[in-house]
């Protein structure tokens, strides 16, 4: 039996699952808001959602734009495209396992890579990783494949796919180093367009992107929004693989390095971790190194000729024991919190909102998102008529001073932001209270600052009826806050 049909298996069994677990899955992260609701701002050609802030590169936001627009805004979408591109990812592993090796370490590599914890969380969350994956992989098969074959086309086919992954993350551009380094080793052994199609023409293509960000963000944009990113976090990442994938990690060190696919490997793998470590540790930017663990893993497995098949099943079984947290997980809050602020909006004749919660809360959330007049690059939308006749909040008309109650929904992850605003000076009434229990990965993340704190979302109503001006024009500068949210409701 051929070994594509095991992997043909494994990805019906992978469909299986996540097409019945797609009802226990909503948007969780902090992300997922973001890449939802800019998704929504383009498939409505700017009518809805929030607009693109160059926080992340856009192609990710445009195909959930593009889905959107066939089947409307829904949640699903998001971990949809996830499972579409972890199925391709899946059998270009496999494809790159065999031409670097044997279809046996392809099929062994899949088996592996799918049953790590990575896999299992990234491959059906609303994340845009999973996508990035695809990318990724399929640039360096095309490359790796291109050394071989000597053709051109397959260089332009890595070009092509480098400049996907450029478009979906800030973390793209490594696979331009990475190229360059095994090109320039072999240059004299290969086409001599590798240049041209898989660096120099997809960093052409890039310019645009690059110019219009520059122009909007400006110099001192970048320094602000990625200064404090930047840092020494190798051996934080190094601890996110191990944890993340603790089997994988150690069969594939114990892999002895003699062969040419064996080094082609280690120099992508070497380099992308190598300037990964200059940036924040956030654990889901090491997933592009785990396939190529799981390359090195399967070809230490796949010596043991009696045993291999027993190991394998082995180490399979212990990742989804050390993942079944997170195979499991399952949270409703997001869009229970969506439902019941608009039932209280209708039930208290309540008109506007304040949102001070992650993006993923205000996507569940149906009223208009009012834009206020600072936004960044508002002026640019008006003037590329991308804004569809959005309603815009101006400081000196405020809104409120007609309204007798208005509606605040915050997270505890933004006491401080509710601390400046003095909610005790203010009429309430706390109207509900959820506390929120985040995906295991995030718990398991030693470093990450939210660990060890509860993350608290109340609903308020605050009378406005006998508020003093003074107060009233303070509660209206919240909505100017970067971190908020503030939505008008058609009750």
């Amino acid at each position: 039996m051929k070994k594509i049909y095991f992997v043909h298996i494994f990805v019906l069994f992978f469909l299986i699952l996540n097409i019945f677990n797609l009802k226990n899955i909503t948007l969780i992260d902090w992300d997922e808001g973001v890449f939802a609701l800019q998704g929504k701002w383009l498939a409505s050609s700017g009518g809805d959602g929030k607009p693109f802030n160059f926080q992340t590169p856009p192609l990710f936001q445009l195909i959930i734009a593009l889905i959107f627009k066939v089947f409307g805004y829904r949640d699903t979408i998001l971990p949809i495209i996830s499972i579409i591109f972890s199925v391709l990812t899946i059998y270009v592993l496999f494809l790159l396992g065999s031409e670097l090796f044997s279809e046996g370490v392809g099929l062994f590599a899949v088996v592996l890579f799918i049953s790590t914890e990575y896999f299992l969380f990234f491959s059906k969350s609303g994340l845009s990783d999973a996508t990035f994956l695809f990318f990724f992989i399929t640039a360096l098969y095309f490359f790796f494949y291109g050394l071989k074959t000597n053709l051109t086309r397959h260089y332009i086919l890595a070009g092509v796919f480098t400049l996907l992954a450029c478009y979906t993350k800030y973390s793209g551009p490594i696979l331009f180093p990475i190229i360059l380094a095994i090109g320039t080793i072999y240059r004299k052994k290969i086409n001599k367009y590798w240049f041209l199609f898989s660096v120099l023409f997809p960093l052409l293509l890039l310019l645009p992107y690059l110019f219009i960000f520059l122009k909007i963000i400006k110099v001192s944009g970048i320094s602000q929004r990625f200064g404090n990113l930047l840092g020494i976090n190798h051996l934080k990442f190094l601890f996110y693989i191990i944890r993340f994938a603790p089997l994988i990690f150690v069969t594939a060190i114990l892999y002895r390095i003699k062969h040419k696919p064996d080094y082609l490997l280690l120099i992508t793998a070497s380099i992308f971790f190598l300037i990964l470590g200059f940036y924040y540790h956030y654990f889901r930017l090491a997933y592009p190194v785990i396939p190529i663990l799981a390359l090195f893993s399967a070809s230490f497995l796949y010596k043991f000729k009696k045993m291999r098949n027993y190991l394998l099943i082995l180490i399979f079984i212990i990742n989804i024991l050390f993942s079944w947290d997170t195979i499991t997980y399952h949270s409703y809050l997001p869009e229970s919190i969506g439902i019941k602020t608009y039932s209280l909006c209708r039930d208290y004749d309540i008109r506007y909102s304040f949102i001070v919660a992650p993006p993923n809360i205000t996507f569940y959330i149906k009223g208009d998102i009012l834009l206020p007049e600072d936004y960044l690059g508002i002026d640019i939308l008006k003037k590329i008529k991308f804004l569809k006749e959005r309603e815009i909040i101006e400081r000196e008309n405020n809104l409120l001073k007609d309204q007798q109650s208005v509606l605040l929904i915050y997270s505890s992850i933004f006491e401080e932001t509710i601390k400046e605003l003095k909610l005790a000076e203010y009429e309430r009434q706390l109207i509900d209270s959820f506390e929120f229990i985040d995906a295991p990965v995030y718990y398991k993340d030693l470093f990450n600052p939210l660990r060890n704190e509860k993350q608290v979302y109340k609903i308020y109503t605050i009378n406005l009826k006998n508020t003093n001006p003074q107060l009233l024009e303070k509660l209206w500068e919240l909505g100017f806050n970067p971190r908020v949210s503030f939505l008008k409701f058609k009750i």
